[in-house]
């Protein structure tokens, strides 16, 4: 965060303008200003004349933006300024400000929305990325249920180190291979790109590229980087261990992250050995300890209970000898 070396406000790392006043990051600040991103949403707000105390404020703010636009004349008159979705700060501090006036209207890529555009959502979710600590790795999980390959946590397909969620998105065939439903994993990262698809963080282009990286099919008897996942069932009176699909090994899931930055996910040691234990070969079913357990208890509660019935029998045997 820097100071605004008008007003004295914070400005968060990434702004171009300070979200309190208006005035534009310059070296005084001490922030280096960063070109503007592709693909990033516009933003329009407009205003009439005001009677309201903050019209005065409204106007000082728009003046001191690049953007600003004057039309009309005295009570007639209309303020327009246009700024990028990512000075999601400055925005919302203005529309507060005039959302209130019936001559005020914001339009986010031509299309008329409300103050929830900004606040909910992607945005919601970035205006928390302006203040994590690393950024980058916020968008790919600082927590274990968050953590994702996609560049987004928000589009609701976490990687969990036992498997599950969208891992299930397809089938384990008679050979131990998992094959990926791709179709239904484009279908759900499309659905959530378009919720969330205003957040400046979101790439859609590092979305995709990322699941083409995903492979199609997967042997973990090959690939290093993934592990059955397993159950028990009772075969033929046994108890085995029979894999039913797929988990990632954490540590390796990176090599399918598109870009320069690697996430760095802090692991228990369970759920790192989770991740690297011994992978099991589906045409193998390998036995488990779990039906010898239960026939040895068995065995060993009937040996207890009949232990009572033996001394009585050898009581009562010495009982007719001694007679």
């Amino acid at each position: 965060m820097r100071r605004c070396d008008k007003c004295g406000g914070s400005i968060p790392d990434e702004a171009r303008f300070c979200p309190h006043c208006g005035d534009p990051v310059t070296e005084a600040d001490v922030v280096v200003v960063k070109p503007p991103q592709s693909g990033i949403a516009d933003v329009e707000i407009s205003f009439g004349w005001s009677s309201s105390a903050s019209y005065a404020k409204a106007v000082a703010i728009c003046e001191r933006l690049p953007s600003y636009e004057l039309s009309g004349e005295e009570k007639q008159v209309l303020h327009t300024v246009t700024l990028p979705i990512s000075e999601v700060e400055l925005l919302v501090n203005l529309h507060d400000l005039v959302s209130s006036w019936k001559s005020s209207r914001m339009l986010v890529n031509g299309v008329q929305e409300s103050k929830s555009a900004l606040t909910q959502k992607g945005m919601g979710c970035y205006r928390k990325r302006l203040k994590a600590y690393n950024k980058e790795q916020y968008c790919f999980g600082e927590k274990p249920y968050e953590i994702n390959i996609w560049g987004c946590k928000r589009l609701g397909l976490p990687l969990y180190a036992w498997g599950g969620g969208w891992l299930e998105y397809g089938r384990l065939d008679a050979h131990g291979i998992w094959h990926f439903d791709k179709a239904r994993l484009s279908h759900e990262l499309e659905s959530g790109i378009a919720d969330f698809g205003l957040c400046p963080a979101l790439e859609h282009a590092r979305v995709l590229e990322t699941l083409a990286l995903l492979p199609d099919s997967i042997d973990p008897r090959r690939n290093s980087a993934w592990a059955y996942v397993t159950r028990y069932e009772q075969v033929r009176g046994e108890w085995q261990e029979v894999a039913v699909g797929v988990k990632p090994v954490l540590p390796k899931a990176d090599r399918y992250i598109v870009g320069t930055y690697k996430p760095s996910w802090d692991m228990s040691v369970e759920e790192q050995e989770s991740g690297l234990s011994p992978t099991v070969r589906p045409d193998r079913k390998p036995k488990t300890s779990v039906g010898p357990q239960k026939s040895g208890c068995l065995v060993s509660v009937l040996t207890l209970a009949a232990v009572p019935l033996l001394i009585w029998f050898i009581v009562s045997a010495l009982g007719c000898t001694h007679d």
